[in-house]
């Protein structure tokens, strides 16, 4: 019954994304239309006698997340990720586990792992799915197929998930729409359809991301040194602190 009814809602779904990207495509052409015009000013900077002003976001070292308190977190339980599981229930973020939960998500282009407050069709989408009920708005929520996951892949959504809960920008959810539609369905044209403010968000959203790769890499390269110190040390070899 369960999953007759996930898939009666994913067809229907099917059907309302069809119409929806219809009526998104006529909006763009129409959005094209007036930029084009000069009536949206699509500038991302202005020329005056030869100089070129660039809008940049001054804030942004401001709001930067203290690594300090999520790497010890991560150190202390790398080897029982239920216990993040816990921590991140523990702040009141619900972790639903499901079957084939990556296909399910991919009919709202989302990826397994941490996905941000919804609203509109995707959260009414989603709350079929997940609490078989019509609601039109979610919380944040972690949408897993199993709690066997690839710990440095879930250190990167643990991270994302984090600095959202820490308040850090990038994370609003038309920045996040943006951010897929200009890497990962790579319409990179969608840039010169964004106004200032837009481009400073994503420009937040890109470097969030770019820290959330970093912070897996250095988790990694860390583990990896332990792990060869220990064979070392098993071994009977010494080892430089």
């Amino acid at each position: 019954m369960k999953n007759f009814f996930e898939i009666l809602t994913i067809k229907l779904f099917d059907k309302i994304y069809t119409i929806q990207e219809k009526k998104h495509k006529k909006r763009m052409e129409k959005l094209n239309k007036k930029i084009l015009s000069g009536n949206i000013c699509g500038q991302k900077s202005h020329t005056i006698n030869g100089a070129t002003l660039s809008i940049k976001n001054s804030n942004y070292e401001k709001d930067k997340l203290n690594q300090e308190k999520i790497e010890k977190l991560i150190e202390k339980h790398i080897n029982e990720p239920q216990k993040l599981f816990d921590y991140i229930k523990g702040a009141k973020t619900p972790i639903y586990k499901i079957k084939n939960a990556d296909k399910i998500l991919a009919k709202i282009n989302e990826q397994e792992g941490f996905i941000l407050p919804q609203k509109g069709i995707k959260a009414l989408y989603l709350n079929l799915i997940l609490n078989k009920k019509i609601a039109f708005k979610t919380n944040e929520m972690f949408v897993l197929r199993s709690y066997n996951v690839n710990i440095y892949a879930f250190i990167y959504q643990f991270y994302n998930w984090y600095c959202y809960k820490m308040k850090l920008s990038g994370f609003e959810n038309a920045t996040q729409e943006h951010f897929k539609h200009v890497f990962e369905i790579c319409e990179t044209n969608k840039i010169d359809l964004l106004n200032y403010e837009e481009i400073l968000n994503l420009k937040s959203a890109i470097k969030r991301d770019i820290e959330a790769i970093d912070f897996v890499k250095k988790m990694a390269q860390k583990f990896s040194m332990q792990k060869k110190n220990l064979e070392k040390i098993k071994q009977g070899q010494s080892i430089s602190v």
